[in-house]
């Protein structure tokens, strides 16, 4: 009897063993989705930089061809306005000509400090996206190198857990139908999902509650399989985990 019921501790050990382990790599694959979607959310921050430091580049110059212009229209207005002055014949309207290219002057000098303006913006956004540029540059490698990194560490952990669930059920089928049963309604009440926990020194290891000494003393006879009185765990002799 005795050795019966160390054997089916012995297997349930190494079941619930086996069964924290698919519980670890099914976490680590579970995480695999959100580290891709952090990854891929980096890389497109950089690129979306980029793509808007291009946009304000572009806008900025065209700003800069529409002063441009403008300032070639004014120009255009102001040698009209000198070529009327020549043809006026009253100082009235001499006068009312000086004024008329004061004024285009004054608008033309305006319009050219908005050039200056603009190419200062312009010299500006043309280092920020060099230097967005360069970040996306020296990042994008690695990466898509971090990315292909977690996918082959993803497809080496579903290759572990198929050989882990393997096992897992073929200890599972060697588990007396009865322990099983009991193994699994413990296990579904707790939330670290340990239906088996070792005593030592009187002690369960799964709640750190100490055992009546009667209780302690006939688990190490190993002759019936054990409830902790506090956490209902399946409970065992340390002494007979040594030999696992």
């Amino acid at each position: 009897m005795a050795d019966d019921v160390r054997n089916q501790i012995h297997k349930l050990i190494r079941l619930q063993s086996l069964e924290t382990e698919i519980r670890n790599i099914r976490l680590v694959l579970d995480q695999v989705e959100e580290r891709t979607r952090r990854l891929d959310a980096q890389l497109k921050e950089f690129a979306d930089a980029v793509e808007s430091g291009k946009g304000l580049l572009q806008e900025l110059n065209k700003g800069y061809r529409a002063l441009e212009s403008e300032l070639q229209n004014s120009q255009g207005r102001i040698d009209k306005s000198q070529e009327k002055l020549r043809a006026v014949k009253t100082n009235k309207e001499y006068q009312a000509g000086l004024k008329e290219i004061e004024d285009l002057r004054a608008i033309g000098s305006k319009i050219e400090d908005e050039m200056i303006a603009g190419l200062d913006r312009i010299e500006q956004a043309g280092a920020t996206l060099k230097a967005h540029q360069a970040r996306l540059d020296a990042r994008s490698g690695e990466i898509r190198r971090d990315k292909e990194c977690v996918l082959k560490e993803a497809e080496a952990a579903r290759v572990r857990l198929e050989r882990v669930e393997a096992e897992a059920r073929q200890v599972a089928a060697t588990v007396a139908a009865g322990v099983l049963v009991l193994y699994r309604r413990v296990k579904a009440a707790k939330t670290d999902e340990l239906g088996v926990a070792a005593v030592h020194a009187a002690t369960c290891r799964g709640c750190n509650v100490s055992l009546p000494p009667q209780m302690y003393n006939d688990l190490q006879r190993n002759d019936r399989l054990t409830h902790c009185p506090n956490c209902d765990r399946i409970i065992y002799w340390e002494e007979e985990d040594r030999s696992e």
